[in-house]
């Protein structure tokens, strides 16, 4: 019976179940008040040790662990976005005790979970969960840059593209601080957002777009509204033509005051100011007339400028020719038998009128020696050449140059020309 007592005791063992020494005590005074034979005593034996070794496997199958979870939450995937709420119910439910009348392989189970806990993610990053906020934030922009109407959310990615601030979105749009706006006129845009466009519209008509932190000048090109439109927010310009015109009066006699050329304008139309511009010719205002010096050239263009009521400019051009060139009123050729000393001398009009300091040089053509000079306005050249005393051949062509020594400003300092000789 000890033997029998031992095999039991190491069965029970390796199965890592109790031995219970009392039972197995009052067993044994059972089988030692019996003298079985030798065959019932072996039978009775191995049935004892059948049914320790069947009671054994049974129980430690019914309370061994099961696998069958561990593989579903295996193949279960991860879902970064949602987080398990803590079980709240004291009951916890034996799965083996559970009927589940729709069988299901490997399928996870779902906790419910508030929807203020989700957290979104754009259709376009839905399946790449490895996409950041500043990824989305700088998409955001590169769709608003392409499609002007695009309006970025408020709850969008967080993070400003310059300080690191929440981005800028939907604010106005900055202009020159113009109370008016007139045909003509530059307006420079510049768009504060980070994430929207500006979309400038002109009666209308698209006409530009400026971009998210830039700035950009457009023209005011015609009357009517200009609407500056950021997401949903919308702003309206005003832009007005002038109502009223100049008129510029011309007399183009070129002049000769006091030897010096002069045409003179005046303009009508506007009552404000005229800001008057001849380029670089000499000019000036007198009298509310506009006197141009063209003292070299044979076309003169004006502008005259002014202001309406509303403030636009008032803007009139006008161009006239001279028929001839100043070149201090020179005659082209004198007559040596004419009785008059204004024809049959040379000495420029002009100098004769204007009291200034000069020189004159009569040049030959043909030696290029200088035959007579003079700083005399009243002592006109007579035809005569100083160096040999003779008066030179009918027909005869001489050079001819005055060097100013006081020229007014915008007048040459030097004047020259041709003289043809007449002697009968």
């Amino acid at each position: 019976m000890k033997n029998i007592e031992q095999l039991l005791k190491e069965s029970l063992e390796n199965h890592e179940l109790p031995y219970n020494e009392a039972a197995w005590e009052s067993l044994s005074k059972r089988l030692d008040g019996t003298t079985p034979s030798p065959f019932y005593r072996k039978w009775w034996v191995a049935a004892s040790v059948g049914t320790v070794l069947v009671g054994s496997a049974l129980f430690f199958a019914l309370n061994a662990p099961s696998d069958s979870k561990e593989i579903v939450n295996e193949s279960t995937p991860v879902i970064s976005q949602h987080k398990a709420a803590p079980q709240t119910d004291s009951h916890t439910e034996n799965p083996l005790n559970k009927t589940n009348t729709t069988p299901q392989a490997n399928t996870p189970q779902t906790q419910k979970q508030p929807l203020s806990s989700i957290q979104a993610t754009p259709v376009e990053y839905a399946n790449n969960p490895g996409v950041d906020a500043a990824h989305v934030a700088q998409n955001t922009k590169d769709i608003s840059q392409k499609n002007p109407g695009f309006q970025a959310s408020q709850n969008s990615a967080k993070g400003s593209l310059d300080n690191g601030g929440e981005q800028k979105t939907n604010l106005l749009a900055a202009t020159s601080n113009k109370p008016k706006y007139c045909v003509g006129d530059e307006m420079e845009i510049g768009n504060p957002n980070d994430a929207v466009s500006v979309a400038v519209v002109q009666n209308n008509k698209m006409i530009g777009i400026v971009k998210p932190g830039t700035k950009k000048t457009f023209i005011a090109s015609s009357e009517g509204v200009i609407e500056l439109v950021t997401g949903t927010q919308k702003q309206t310009i005003s832009v007005s033509k002038p109502i009223s015109d100049l008129y510029i009066n011309v007399d183009q006699t070129l002049l000769y005051e006091n030897g010096i050329p002069a045409i003179s304008f005046t303009v009508s139309g506007n009552n404000s100011p005229v800001h008057w511009s001849a380029g670089k010719l000499a000019s000036e205002m007198e009298n509310g007339t506009f006197i141009v010096h063209p003292y070299s050239e044979k076309e003169i263009t004006v502008t005259a400028s002014s202001k309406d009521q509303n403030g636009c400019s008032v803007v009139e051009t006008k161009t006239i020719s001279l028929p001839e060139r100043y070149n201090l009123n020179a005659p082209k050729g004198i007559d040596m038998n004419s009785g008059n000393p204004a024809v049959s001398t040379f000495m420029p009009f002009a100098l004769k009128e204007r009291n200034t300091p000069f020189e004159l040089f009569i040049y030959d053509t043909k030696s290029g020696r200088v035959i007579y000079k003079t700083t005399d306005a009243s002592a006109g050249w007579n035809g005569v050449d100083n160096n040999t005393g003779e008066v030179l051949p009918n027909g005869s062509v001489v050079y001819w140059k005055v060097i100013l020594g006081n020229p007014n400003p915008g007048e040459p300092r030097e004047y020259k020309g041709t003289l043809v000789i007449k002697t009968h």
